[in-house]
């Protein structure tokens, strides 16, 4: 037996779904009504002009048209409708996320998910509303027209040719799979360079104070070549394609109509050749497609994937904050407030606005907090204090519902956090921090931000009058450990 697979995310909604299909529809609909137009027209050639064959040709023209801006029009619509929805979705998401892990943090930091806001929800919905559904259409118009040739103009020019069509989707895919590894690179750039200006963003006074804008501009200049070297290489790719499939394909694809239509001449009007090479038209629906399959097709099946992981690993819940009672952790003044409205859960017999009984966590690297008792009466105020790193913002993260209890009993207002939904815990407590923001890199990058040309020994020298020196020597890569973005690899304090 094999194994069952896991039911995915959706990425998109159903209405997008049943927006998708109308937008093929509408592709079908108005090949339909161009191949009706082009019988009309082969009709006049063997008969002469009529009333009705001159109807059906001009309206059938007007109506494909029609249907054509139509599918326009309705794709481009309800694709940015999907956007600002799978944006909002995301949003809700990042802020009601039920736990701020440290590996959450690292394998989705601001910068990506400002990414799959962005760029990557725009190539999904591009990708699945607008291009999707036109491109199965697409595939399916030469069928179509080849069937109805075969069946009611010529057996053999209609189904030989037909022989020659599946010979476009499996090309399409051998080429998807060579530049595979092209189009990751493309988004791997794009990524660092958002997080780069995130970075410069966030940084202005201190870049500013330091003067260290010159040099970060320059940065900045490289990351963006580098990228625009990803996206020109993705395009050239493209554009390969796009040779070789209108070039050869479509080329070979005529030749052999064209060869077939002659060599079948004394069986075949006048009116069935117009038809035939007015069709021609249609038969090459699908490599007009082609064309934007490796920037819109890969860009938005790539975007989509990165999205349903995420959703995967942050589910959606909801959360709110009211405040009243207040603790505080030093030194990242992470103020927190303690919700008493009655109104909002049952009534409890605790007097305690906080209370820790044996409660200890641990991140894989050592104990950060071992068997913690902690009471705080309600309406007191509270400064927790000590060295960095010894627990005081795991402690806070704790309380307010970013970070799962590994063990203890933990009480807010009187109530079991272990007993709640994340909503609940979120809605018993607010929080206020004061954040230090640090460029995405090594500890010695954020040093030589200051000074360029820092020795190791000048680099030092500076953490030992910060008095953190001891701790980025406990360190296994010291200067040249990472952060993370936003220095979410370390604690608040150090």
């Amino acid at each position: 037996m094999g194994k069952s697979r896991r039911s995915k995310i959706p990425v998109v909604s159903t209405r997008a779904g049943l927006d998708t299909r109308v937008v093929g529809g509408l592709r079908l609909a108005s090949a339909t009504a161009t191949l009706a137009a082009i019988v009309g027209i082969g009709h006049i050639f063997d008969h002469g002009p009529s009333p009705l064959s001159v109807t059906v040709a001009v309206g059938c023209s007007v109506v494909a048209g029609l249907l054509a801006f139509g599918e326009l029009a309705y794709g481009g619509r309800a694709a940015r409708a999907e956007e600002r929805r799978i944006r909002s979705e995301i949003l809700e998401r990042q802020y009601s996320a039920a736990s701020d892990t440290r590996q959450l943090r690292e394998q989705y930091p601001p910068g990506r998910v400002m990414q799959m806001m962005t760029g990557g929800a725009e190539r999904v919905t591009d990708f699945r509303l607008v291009y999707l559904g036109s491109t199965i259409a697409a595939m399916v118009i030469p069928v179509v027209v080849l069937v109805y040739i075969g069946i009611f103009i010529d057996p053999l020019v209609g189904f030989v040719v037909l022989a020659l069509v599946p010979v476009i989707p499996l090309a399409v895919g051998g080429f998807m799979r060579a530049f595979r590894k092209t189009s990751a690179n493309s988004r791997k750039q794009r990524g660092d360079l958002t997080v780069r200006y995130l970075d410069a963003i966030r940084n202005l006074v201190t870049i500013r104070l330091l003067g260290a804008g010159e040099r970060i501009t320059d940065e900045l200049r490289v990351a963006g070549e580098k990228n625009r070297g990803a996206i020109m290489k993705l395009l050239a790719g493209n554009q390969l394609v796009i040779i070789v499939m209108d070039g050869i394909f479509s080329l070979v694809l005529i030749c052999v109509t064209i060869w077939l239509t002659a060599s079948r001449g004394n069986h075949l009007s006048e009116g069935d050749v117009v038809v035939i090479a007015l069709s021609m038209v249609l038969l090459l629906e699908p490599l007009q497609q082609v064309a934007g399959f490796f920037y819109i097709g890969m860009g938005g099946i790539a975007s989509q994937k990165e999205i349903r992981g995420f959703y995967e690993q942050v589910p959606l819940t909801a959360s709110s904050a009211t405040t009243s009672t207040s603790a505080v952790a030093e030194p990242t003044s992470t103020h927190i407030g303690i919700n008493n409205d009655p109104s909002t859960f049952a009534a409890t017999t605790d007097q305690a606005a906080i209370r820790l009984s044996d409660v200890s966590l641990d991140y894989g690297r050592g104990l950060v907090l071992n068997r913690l008792d902690l009471t705080v009466p309600a309406g007191d105020r509270v400064a927790i204090t000590g060295a960095s790193g010894e627990g005081k913002s795991t402690l806070i993260g704790l309380l307010r519902g970013s970070i799962p209890p590994q063990g203890g009993t933990l009480k807010v207002g009187g109530h079991d956090l272990s007993e709640l939904t994340a909503e609940q815990v979120r809605t018993l407590s607010a929080s206020v921090s004061q954040s230090t923001w640090m460029f995405t890199g090594t500890i010695a990058d954020n040093l030589c931000l200051a000074c360029a040309n820092a020795t190791d020994e000048d680099m030092w020298r500076a953490l030992r009058l910060a008095h953190v020196a001891d701790e980025v020597e406990r360190m296994p890569l010291g200067l040249t450990s990472h952060l993370g973005e936003g220095a979410g690899l370390i604690s608040g304090g150090q």
